[in-house]
């Protein structure tokens, strides 16, 4: 009962409405709320207080900066469905949403400005996180004669080399620049005719459903703008007892990663990239720890297999 009240009484404020219905939309950071509400930090500090001490929302900190997301008590879902519902009529909320909106395109300008600039030089750089091990281990899944898609492709040093095996293999990146090398490295390595590209967002795939017998996301998540949305798109157009590969960056606290590499988020914990595989409906069977290209900086490979119509949590 306790718990219950001080739901009510923390959705008591029109500013903690406002703040829950962006955090249903997005997680955010306290300055992008700041940004979307148009109020002081210190008063948006000040009610997201109460929210979090009822449940409604949940922080964590990555690097310099604390992001806020839907709290523990909306994994009920009924009453998520009736906020989410109710919170559609708060005031400012049309206003609020095209603001979420920008935070949004604003993350993926981002990333799409940093690929572009750095497109023809990439694999050059010493990315954060990468290394042939745990590309390996990835790799060890199996896609000899099968539909792949590669997710965020980046200049396509996974696309050329699954498209020696593959059946098809499609690059999907946002960046029109990457693509166009992916492409004429493909007709250099005599792979042109298995290999296609997809101009397309991580979270809004320009591809069918159910087509693809394994999708990779290899060092692409910490790039996208939602993580979770970008495993569900992943999960969407897998076979039903397809293959999904992440191979990205464990949590950190190498907050420089952010200019030098245009990441979005600071790696991610195993647990919760297990959790989003869940959610959409995919089977975690293995997941690993690997040491990386730099030793402050830990990888993950994490595969999945998409469920069965028939099969059940």
């Amino acid at each position: 009962m306790v718990a219950t009240v001080n739901i009510f009484k923390a959705l008591s404020d029109e500013v903690r409405l406002r703040i829950l219905r962006a955090v249903f939309s997005a997680e955010l950071s306290v300055a992008e709320l700041v940004g979307v509400l148009g109020l002081p930090q210190s008063t948006v500090s000040r009610h997201l207080k109460p929210l979090r001490e009822a449940g409604l929302v949940d922080s964590r900190r990555e690097g310099t900066s604390v992001y806020y997301r839907r709290g523990a008590v909306l994994a009920d879902a009924a009453l998520a469905t009736v906020l989410e519902q109710r919170l559609a009529g708060v005031p400012n909320a049309s206003e609020d949403h095209t603001s979420v909106r920008r935070v949004l395109d604003a993350r993926r300008a981002r990333s799409r400005e940093f690929f572009d600039r750095v497109a023809g030089s990439y694999s050059t750089l010493t990315e954060p996180g990468g290394g042939w091990e745990a590309l390996a281990t990835a790799l060890a899944v199996g896609f000899a004669g099968k539909e792949v898609a590669d997710l965020g492709a980046g200049e396509g040093m996974l696309s050329l080399l699954l498209a020696r095996y593959a059946e098809a293999v499609t690059a999907v990146d946002q960046s029109p620049r990457m693509l166009r090398l992916v492409e004429e490295q493909a007709m250099e390595a005599g792979v042109g005719d298995r290999l296609r590209v997809a101009e397309g967002d991580l979270e809004a795939l320009p591809l069918p459903a159910s087509a693809f017998d394994a999708v990779f996301l290899s060092q692409a998540l910490h790039h996208a703008v939602r993580p979770p949305s970008a495993v569900r798109e992943a999960a969407r157009i897998l076979k039903p007892g397809g293959w999904l590969v992440v191979l990205d960056l464990a949590r950190h606290e190498q907050d420089w990663a952010r200019d030098e590499w245009a990441d979005q988020w600071l790696g991610f914990e195993e647990a919760e990239v297990k959790t989003w595989m869940n959610d959409a409906g995919v089977d975690v069977v293995q997941l690993e720890r690997l040491e990386g290209s730099m030793p402050e900086l830990a990888v993950m490979v994490v595969v999945g297999q998409r469920r069965r119509a028939t099969e059940t949590n």
